[in-house]
């Protein structure tokens, strides 16, 4: 796997070769990511296709870093008024509008930079812009929660991510 991203994204495979890399799936087959592409209703990053093609996923760090089976996936939140009572209790307590606002963004990988349970997102919101979408990192344990820009780019957040101070070892 890592043979293969270092050809597209060299200071990640790098970094990888000493981050402990783990669960390491099979590389998606085209007809894959575009039954991918088909079930979201979006069109995904080259780059991010490209890391698909090297492997369908992996984790990084113990776990820290989870790009799965399960991703890509849209943040899709129901209405308020259908949350039981303790999950609006718990909206209120965390503060902040309701839908989140990472609500219809991308989800594409399990990213605990700050907290269990963070992600990393693609803001479709406007389209591709140069082939790419923002990188957005989702800290739910925030309060209220957050979304905040990582990257321009994929290409960007596979060379930068593992440089970032939270990571390095």
């Amino acid at each position: 796997m890592l043979e293969a991203a270092a050809k597209l994204f060299p200071r990640f495979a790098r970094a990888a070769r000493r981050r402990d890399l783990e669960n390491v799936l099979p590389p998606a087959t085209a007809d894959e990511v575009a039954s991918m592409e088909q079930r979201l209703g979006l069109p995904l990053p080259e780059s991010y296709k490209a890391l698909l093609r090297c492997a369908r996923g992996f984790w990084l760090l113990g776990g820290v870093v989870q790009f799965g089976s399960q991703h890509p996936f849209v943040h899709d939140f129901p209405p308020l008024e259908s949350l039981t009572p303790q999950q609006r209790e718990v909206v209120a307590i965390k503060g902040g509008p309701w839908p989140p606002a990472s609500q219809g963004m991308l989800c594409f990988a399990e990213f605990f930079m700050e907290a269990d349970g963070d992600q990393v997102l693609f803001d479709t919101s406007r389209g591709l812009v140069g082939g790419e979408y923002p990188i957005m990192y989702w800290a739910h344990e925030g309060r209220p929660p957050s979304v905040r820009q990582l990257a321009g780019g994929f290409g960007e957040f596979m060379e930068e991510f593992l440089a970032y101070p939270e990571f390095r070892q």
